[in-house]
């Protein structure tokens, strides 16, 4: 197979994404696709509404899955950089995350409202086969 990159980005910039709840990046994953690895870029770092106890979430198959929940007050979105994500490229057998379907990539917000930030994220993947 073919190692492949899916590209995402989530702007608070666009008034949509700043509301509490889920939004897709536009990016779907396909079916039996295995996450085993990336990374995300902070480009601007986040700010929330409430002493920026806002929180974020990126996933594809189940809530959590590449990165946890976490207030964009501290690690991994108050600042600008690469951040690492759960899959690690090392230990794909453990980490990697498989679609069961088509999935789009999803960054879940959460507590409080989003003001700013802005992340580009990059999914390495293989397309496996569905599991019995």
């Amino acid at each position: 197979g073919v190692l492949r990159v899916a590209r995402f980005l989530f702007d608070a910039g666009v008034e949509a994404n700043r509301a509490i709840g889920a939004h897709g990046t536009g990016v779907t994953l396909p079916a039996h696709a295995i996450v085993v690895g990336g990374f995300f870029d902070v480009n601007t770092a986040f700010t929330s509404e409430n002493a920026n106890n806002g929180t974020i979430a990126i996933h594809v198959q189940t809530a959590n899955d590449i990165q946890a929940a976490a207030a964009v007050s501290g690690a991994p979105y108050s600042t600008i950089g690469r951040k690492a994500i759960v899959p690690k490229a090392n230990t794909p057998e453990s980490t990697s995350v498989k679609t069961t379907a088509g999935r789009e990539i999803t960054c879940t917000v959460a507590v409080s409202a989003l003001l700013t930030g802005k992340l580009t994220g990059y999914l390495y993947y293989v397309e496996g086969v569905a599991s019995a």
